[in-house]
């Protein structure tokens, strides 16, 4: 796999060779030369930054392993996605991956956390604006069990504390209902966020009942992501995606 020092050797070695080559243009023609160095300081942005997203992609794909295998998210690696299209243009993915792999996803020890809800919160509570930010409250000191528990160490390139049940959807603070969830194999925890998003909408709109999508999230996020989230990009973008699925 290609690491941080090949790509800074090869990096100043383009560098130092589109230099000489445009010298070289200079003396030929200084209206070349100036148009020769703006290509160049663009062609020198974009590579930087996808040469800096694919090594973030491959990196994550080596060091992120799995909580808890599940056989129910690795039987998914047989399906087809579906292919149902509603043109979904959602923000939680500025950039597109390069693929996803639910057979790989990580998913929570049941053990640990089975999901929890608040007793008696209904449709009508969690569709009530600031309903989910007023009942929010997870200290550090439970953030750091949460780690302890699941024995990972605390980092920014770890995890986030994640509600498996999503406040938005009646989910508790207690620690049932908490684990510490990688954005890395995809989908993470930026695919859950779109689907906790499209869950709640679902059952503000009257078209799937609070019991059953907490039941959905809780049961297998990702099979539920499969089921609510993934039609919305259509077909085109689940072939272009689909590896080991």
């Amino acid at each position: 796999m290609l690491n941080w020092g090949w790509a800074a050797f090869i990096g100043v070695a383009l560098v130092v060779t589109g230099g000489l080559y445009i010298r070289l243009r200079w003396r030929r023609s200084p209206q070349a030369y100036r148009a020769m160095i703006g290509l160049a300081a663009c062609y020198f942005v974009a590579g930087s930054v996808a040469g800096a997203w694919i090594l973030h992609v491959t990196a994550a794909d080596q060091t992120v392993r799995r909580v808890v295998p599940s056989s129910a998210a690795a039987s998914s690696a047989t399906r087809v996605a579906p292919t149902l299209n509603r043109n979904y243009t959602g923000p939680s993915l500025p950039i597109p991956p390069l693929h996803y792999d639910p057979a790989r996803a990580v998913l929570p020890d049941a053990k640990l956390t089975p999901g929890d809800t608040f007793p008696g919160v209904s449709a009508a509570d969690v569709c009530t604006s600031g309903w989910a930010g007023e009942h929010r409250h997870v200290t550090e000191a439970m953030r750091d069990r949460v780690y302890a528990e699941y024995g990972r160490v605390r980092g920014p390139s770890c995890c986030e504390v994640d509600h498996l049940v999503p406040l938005e959807l009646g989910g508790s603070n207690d620690l049932k209902n908490l684990w510490p969830q990688p954005d890395d194999p995809r989908p993470g925890d930026a695919e859950k966020d779109q689907l906790e998003n499209e869950l709640h909408h679902l059952v503000c709109a009257g078209k799937l009942s609070l019991a059953d999508a907490q039941k959905c999230i809780a049961s297998n996020w990702v099979e539920c992501w499969e089921k609510y989230v993934v039609p919305e990009y259509g077909p085109r973008w689940a072939t272009a995606n689909r590896h080991g699925w």
